[in-house]
């Protein structure tokens, strides 16, 4: 039929002129990438940095921890053995020597010295009011000594090394006290106070350097427990691949990455969050908490009233 040709016709001049256009925005998207030959020339690595880059993705940033060997063990323990049985030998010897030189000076001045009278009563009774008065003067310091021990026994505690956490243990942090930002860069969480149920938590890495920075994308997340810093694990661990991929932070640039409460077990009345990034050579942390509903809206009445 004549009415059917012509509506193929128009649909198939249609279909042509949508090819022709996807091809020419394909050739001009396409026009803004460079070939891999120039690409391959654009910046070559030099052998320090890629042995830098190299120890960097072994530790994640992390400070390496050494462990002493039984050898090694062994011979600081007799060389710290050695010192102290020495000291007792120069001690004695000194000792020895002294109480000679005092056995000989005394012999020689009893020998020598001419019978004299008997002491008068007051000469008798200031030894004697001396000798109280260096009871007295022992007695004070030996008082004074438990003072001294217990202010050394009255610094701070140390954090335990694991603590009870969600039904489960979680071991101190490696790292204390962190830091938010430099003067070349900074890590922030969205939000200081997070829903619970947020779907995801945005953490966003700024560079404000002159040069370009790398970061891991696989970070840490840390809860604080009675003032320590404790890992939290998360429930499906990253491959070693996640691990150790960096991201490329040009000059100027921000950059924000994710990290999902699905993954992980939170006490929702814990203190304080805080998610560590690592870059390289440096590592930061940016701090949050979770929203508690009484907790807040009195804060918000206290600062109304004020």
């Amino acid at each position: 039929m004549p009415g059917s040709d012509k509506k193929d016709k128009a649909l198939d001049a249609k279909e042509e002129l949508l090819k022709e256009a996807l091809d020419a925005c394909m050739e001009e998207q396409l026009s803004f990438i460079p070939p891999e030959c120039e690409i391959a020339r654009m910046h070559t690595f030099s052998q320090e940095f890629r042995e830098y880059m190299e120890k960097l993705l072994k530790t994640k940033g992390r400070p390496e921890r050494r462990t002493i060997h039984r050898k090694e063990f062994i011979y600081s323990f007799n060389r710290v053995a050695a010192c102290i049985l020495v000291l007792f030998v120069v001690a004695g010897v000194f000792a020895g020597g002294l109480l000679l030189v005092s056995k000989s000076g005394s012999k020689s001045s009893t020998d020598m010295s001419a019978p004299a009278e008997a002491p008068s009563e007051t000469e008798a009774e200031a030894p004697a009011s001396e000798e109280a008065g260096a009871d007295q003067n022992t007695a004070a310091g030996g008082a004074e000594e438990p003072d001294e021990a217990l202010a050394g026994d009255s610094g701070e505690a140390e954090a335990p090394e694991s603590v009870e956490y969600m039904g489960g243990r979680i071991f101190l942090a490696d790292n204390q006290r962190l830091q938010e930002k430099t003067e070349t860069v900074k890590t922030l969480v969205n939000s200081p106070v997070i829903a619970r149920d947020a779907e995801s938590i945005k953490v966003t890495i700024g560079n404000m350097d002159e040069r370009p920075i790398y970061y891991y994308a696989s970070m840490d997340l840390e809860v604080l427990i009675d003032g320590a810093w404790y890992l939290v694990p998360p429930k499906e661990k990253p491959t070693e691949e996640e691990e150790r991929r960096l991201v490329s932070l040009e000059p100027g640039m921000a950059q924000d990455e994710e990290i999902f409460p699905d993954n992980y077990e939170f006490d929702y009345d814990a203190e304080m969050y805080r998610v560590v990034t690592y870059l390289d050579g440096l590592i930061l942390c940016s701090q949050f908490r979770f929203e508690n509903p009484e907790e807040d809206l009195e804060e918000a009445l206290e600062q109304t009233w004020e």
